[in-house]
């Protein structure tokens, strides 16, 4: 349930975010390059496909609701990008940590499989 309720908060205050800086005109402050745009694009198309990825195995709330973060995660990196690429160190260790943690919860949905069975089962061998 907690779960829950900080993935909607992050896939709620993410765009909000995105769209705070977007509104106060946030830029970077001198010329930046490509190369550090990368790893703000990089972190954002990880976004991406680790909310179409808990989108697709969608299979209770909690995953629900965790790819509606990682959506709206993804909307704000895609904004950072371009009006602020330089993100601290720590947002990305967070970022990576946090994905760590959804490949892992993918993983162990998968090896889970869609229909768990219940020891109380007669199990009947044809």
């Amino acid at each position: 349930m907690l779960n829950r309720i900080l993935f909607l908060l992050v896939a709620v205050g993410a765009p909000a975010s995105a769209f705070a800086m977007l509104y106060v005109g946030a830029h970077p402050a001198g010329v930046v390059t490509l190369a550090e745009r990368f790893p703000c694009l990089g972190l954002a198309i990880l976004a991406l496909t680790l909310g179409a990825l808990h989108a697709r195995a969608a299979t209770d709330r909690s995953s629900a609701a965790e790819a509606a973060m990682w959506c709206g995660l993804a909307a704000f990196l895609f904004v950072a990008t371009f009006a602020s690429p330089h993100l601290g160190v720590w947002v990305i260790v967070a970022l990576v940590w946090l994905a760590g943690t959804s490949v892992a919860r993918l993983a162990r949905r998968v090896r889970r499989g869609p229909v768990t069975s219940s020891p109380f089962r007669r199990r009947i061998f044809a």
